[in-house]
Order: structure tokens, then C-alpha cells, then sequence
């Protein structure tokens, strides 16, 4: 690339979600180049701070800061800037929009100023989703008011014919570490990253299958890892009803580095949301998502979708039939999950078969390449 400046806007409104993409992607990027120059452009760096302590500290009052990825220096902007600050490098840094986040009024009024003699490039990194609109979007232009800002969309996505997925070192060391970690079988592991609702069924599932294995292993046991946020204090209240021999873990808020460890650790996942949702696709084990619930049940045609891309992978018939069941209701407000066909999702992974399926599922994904080297060699190609 010619141009070693990149400007990535971040307009936090799930308060991990979209920051933690896009730390994840700002990793990745340095990590693919480390004389790239990010400038990262943050509403909320209180929740851009958690994620980054393992690597660096942000001062959260600092308009403006200097941050060391690595071997790499990134630059922390706050969103609001005050009424006279200018940001004029030169050459202009090409522009990752991400989630359609909109661009702050400074940088409005240097993109569309009249006297502004540049082109600049801007990316709009999307939302991923399974939808076959990612490949339809993928590299299609957009119009802006001006001729000199070119925009495009850069879809990350599932198949070969999007960006593909971030896929940053970190991650990749825990996922490596998970498969030279020698596990305890007689510890079953779950972890739960949901948006509100009962976890009943689940823990009564999760109970009969204890009792079952236990006639074979009397030692054995499932562990339940209870993530911080909107979905503990309901996982909480159904353990106390049906899981009384069952172990759970509340934790506090996690950085990137141990979430994804607990992910590529544990034997079964649900995870909400984007960023869990494509680290629960590439590290190989089984999973349910809860997607973002939307008008007139629309988060079932997302949910659908994924399921077109995962359930060819399913060898046995009535394990992908339980998948599908499981998925849809689990994403269906108010309606009960079968318990049946969750102590038989639980099994199939306890017996490593719902495991292998989802590693060639995971293996498809990494075959599509990194989103961040995709990216990069993109924009080499048009000579950026």
C-alpha cells in the first residue's frame, strides 16, 4: 500500500460489540502491516479502554492520544472534538466506516469542504451477517454528495464471495491453545453470552444429561460460565431452579484475550450478537446464537441463513434437526426451548461428533482468508 494512513470511526452502541470489532480489526491490520498509521475514531472510550488494558491504556478524559500496539502507534481520537480541531494528515488516510456509524462534523467538513482538492476512499464495513445480500454487497460503490469521496462497501461474510472474517493473533494463539490444552472429560463445559430471556430448559437439559453421563462416570460434572451483562442475572435464576448439581461461574467483564480463550475452551457456546458470534464460528465447537431481536421476528431470517451455511456440515440427521429447532426457538421471543433436543445437542458434543462437524464448518470459514489481509491486498489493487 502506498498510503500507510487509516482512519477507523467507531459509533459505539451495544457497548462491546462494535468496539470490540473494531479493536479487533484495528489488531489485525497492524498485525498484517505494522508500519500502517491507524487513527481510531471512538464515542466511547470508557468501553474502548476495557477491551485495550491487556495491550495498552487510553485515558478516557484525552481528546487525543498516542497509543503502542505491538510494534505499532495508533492514534485514539474522541469522537467530539473540540469546535477548532483540525486533522489534515497528508496524504489523507482512507476511511473504514464500520456499521454505517455516520462520521463526526470535523471530518464532515473535511471530506465535503469546497476548497478540498483530494479523493478520499471510504470503506463501509458492515454488519456480517449469512444474508445473501453480504456477496450481493460486497464491493458495490456508493454515491456521495461529492465526486472526490468514493465509497464502497467491504462485506465480511461467510463465504468466499464477501471479506471473509477478522482474524487477529490473538485469537489465533487461543485457538492453538485450546487444541494442545489436554481436557478433562469428566468436565463438561458451557459458556452463555445471551440478550434476556429464561435459560430454563437449558439447565434442565443440562441436568438430565449429567445424570445420564454420571451412570457411566460417577465423577462427572458440567460447569456453566455465566458472561457479565444483560443475560447473567437470568442465567442465575434458572440455575437456582434446575441446576442444583450443576457448577456456575459468574464472571466479570473479560477482556478480548480470555474471552476467546473461554470460547475455543469450553465443549459448547451460546453467544450473542457480531464479534462473539464469528469468534463461536472459527474455534470449532458447537453453538447456539441469539440474534438481536428486530421488528416482525427479522432476526429469524439472519438465524436461517447461518443455519443454510452450518447444517450441511451436521452428519447426523437428528442432531441437525435438534440444531435447527434449538436455534429458531431459542430466537423466537417467549417461546420455550425444547429440552429434548438440547440434551441431545449436549450429547452429540460430549461424544466429540457435534465437535468435529463444527471444525469443518470452522475450517470453511478460515479457507475464505482474513478480512483484514483481504482488505489490505484490496486496496493495493486499486492502488491505494
Amino acid at each position: 500500500m502506498k498510503n500507510k494512513r487509516i482512519l477507523i470511526l467507531c459509533k459505539v452502541v451495544d457497548n462491546y460489540g462494535d468496539v470490540g470489532v473494531v479493536f479487533r480489526l484495528a489488531k489485525a491490520l497492524s498485525e498484517q502491516d505494522k508500519t500502517l498509521e491507524l487513527t481510531i475514531v471512538c464515542s466511547d472510550l470508557e468501553s474502548f479502554s476495557l477491551l485495550t488494558k491487556n495491550h495498552f491504556s487510553i485515558d478516557t478524559q484525552k481528546k487525543s492520544q498516542k497509543c503502542i500496539f505491538n510494534d505499532s502507534v495508533w492514534t485514539i481520537l474522541d469522537w467530539t472534538q473540540e469546535e477548532n480541531f483540525r486533522y489534515e494528515p497528508s496524504p489523507f488516510p482512507t476511511i473504514l466506516e464500520c456499521f454505517q456509524c455516520g462520521r463526526p462534523e470535523w471530518l464532515e467538513s473535511i471530506l465535503f469542504s469546497k476548497t478540498a482538492n483530494k479523493t478520499f476512499h471510504i470503506f463501509n464495513i458492515e454488519y456480517l451477517t449469512a444474508e445473501a445480500y453480504a456477496e450481493e454487497f460486497h464491493l458495490l460503490k456508493s454515491y456521495t454528495r461529492s465526486s472526490n469521496v468514493k465509497k464502497m462497501f467491504f462485506m465480511p461474510g461467510f463465504t468466499n464471495k464477501t471479506g471473509g472474517l477478522i482474524i487477529d493473533k490473538t485469537f489465533m494463539n487461543s485457538l492453538k491453545k485450546s487444541e494442545l490444552q489436554k481436557k478433562d472429560d469428566k468436565i463438561f463445559t458451557v459458556a452463555i453470552f445471551s440478550y434476556e430471556r429464561s435459560f430454563d430448559e437449558v439447565f434442565v437439559a443440562l441436568q438430565n444429561f449429567a445424570q445420564k453421563v454420571r451412570e457411566k462416570e460417577k465423577d462427572f460434572c458440567v460447569k456453566v460460565f455465566a458472561a457479565a451483562g444483560k443475560s447473567q442475572p437470568f442465567v442465575k435464576k434458572s440455575w437456582e431452579k434446575f441446576g442444583k448439581d450443576i457448577i456456575l461461574q459468574e464472571l466479570d467483564f473479560l477482556p478480548q484475550e480470555e474471552w476467546d480463550e473461554l470460547l475455543c475452551t469450553c465443549d459448547f457456546n451460546f453467544v450473542r450478537g457480531e464479534e462473539s458470534l464469528a469468534r463461536a464460528s472459527l474455534c470449532a465447537k458447537a453453538f447456539v446464537w441469539h440474534a438481536y431481536i428486530q421488528e416482525e421476528n427479522y432476526q429469524l431470517v439472519k438465524v436461517n441463513s447461518l443455519l443454510e451455511k452450518i447444517l450441511p456440515f451436521i452428519k447426523d440427521e437428528a442432531a441437525g434437526t435438534a440444531l435447527k429447532q434449538v436455534w429458531e426457538d431459542y430466537n423466537t421471543p417467549n417461546k420455550s426451548l425444547s429440552a429434548n433436543a438440547l440434551q441431545l445437542l449436549f450429547e452429540a458434543a460430549y461424544n466429540k461428533n457435534l465437535t468435529k462437524d463444527f471444525k469443518e464448518f470452522s475450517a470453511s470459514l478460515f479457507a475464505n482468508g482474513n478480512l483484514a489481509e483481504n482488505l489490505l491486498s484490496y486496496m493495493s489493487k486499486i492502488g491505494l
